[in-house]
C-alpha cells in the first residue's frame, strides 16, 4: 500500500508533464526558456519513506537563477506526524509495554539546483544538493504497561525539541510549459547527523511533484 502510493505520486507527476506537453508554449516560437536572472517560487507535494514509515509531506521553495545552469534556492518542507503504536519488552524481562507517539518534522535548508539544458528543449534535467536542519518538535509519549498487581497503568514522558544538521542530494526533471511556468518531479535523499537527541540517524528519501512560477 505504501509503495503503491509513492509510485502513484511519481506517475501523476510524469503524467502532468506529458499533458503539459500538449499546451502550446513559447518554446515553439524559438524564445529561450532557460534563462538567468529569474526569481522563481515553487509549491510541491510529495511523500517520504524511511523516517519511520511512509508519510505524505509538502512545502515550497524559492530560487534565483545566477545563470542558465546554477539556481541557488531556499526550501521548507513539513512532514506531518503520523500516530504510531509500538510494542516493546522491558529490558531483561518477557513483559511488554506499548507506546503511542507522533513524530512530525520540519526541514529548512538551502542549496543549489544545477540545470542541464538540452538546446531549447522544454525538458530540463537537474541535480540538487543542499544543507540545512531537520527539526523534531517537542512531544509527549504515552506508554501503557501492566503493573505488579496485574492492573494496566500508563506513564507519560516528554521528548524535547531539537534540530539535526542534514545533507540532502538528488535530482529531477523540469518541464517548461512557458517561460514563466512549469512542472517538475524530484527525488532526493537526506543524510542526517543524528545529533540533537533525535532518533533520525539513517538516510531517508522523499519524492515530490510541484509547480514553479517565474516572477521575472
Amino acid at each position: 500500500m505504501r509503495v503503491r502510493s509513492a509510485r502513484s505520486l511519481i506517475y501523476f507527476g510524469f503524467l502532468a508533464m506529458v499533458m503539459a506537453g500538449g499546451v502550446p508554449g513559447i518554446h515553439a516560437q524559438g524564445v529561450s526558456l532557460v534563462r538567468s536572472g529569474s526569481f522563481e517560487v515553487g509549491p510541491f507535494l510529495g511523500a517520504s519513506y524511511g523516517i519511520d514509515k511512509f508519510r505524505f509531506m509538502g512545502g515550497g521553495n524559492v530560487t534565483f537563477a545566477i545563470n542558465k545552469y546554477i539556481l541557488p534556492y531556499a526550501e521548507y518542507s513539513y512532514f506531518p506526524g503520523i500516530g504510531r503504536t509500538s510494542i516493546s519488552a522491558f529490558p531483561g524481562t518477557a513483559s511488554t509495554f506499548s507506546a503511542d507517539t507522533s513524530f512530525p518534522l520540519s526541514d529548512f535548508h538551502g542549496g543549489v539546483h544545477i540545470r542541464f539544458p538540452i538546446h531549447e528543449s522544454p525538458v530540463v534535467p537537474y541535480a540538487v544538493i543542499g544543507l540545512g536542519g531537520l527539526t523534531h518538535f517537542a512531544r509527549t509519549i504515552t506508554a501503557t504497561y501492566t503493573d505488579a498487581s496485574g492492573k494496566p497503568a500508563q506513564i507519560q514522558f516528554p521528548v524535547q525539541a531539537g534540530t539535526d544538521f542534514a545533507v540532502n542530494f538528488g535530482g529531477g526533471i523540469r518541464y517548461y510549459v512557458s517561460q514563466r511556468f512549469g512542472v517538475r518531479v524530484e527525488a532526493k535523499g537526506y543524510r542526517p547527523s543524528g545529533g540533537g537527541a533525535s532518533p533520525i540517524t539513517s538516510t531517508f528519501g522523499k519524492v515530490e511533484f510541484g509547480f514553479f512560477f517565474q516572477l521575472r
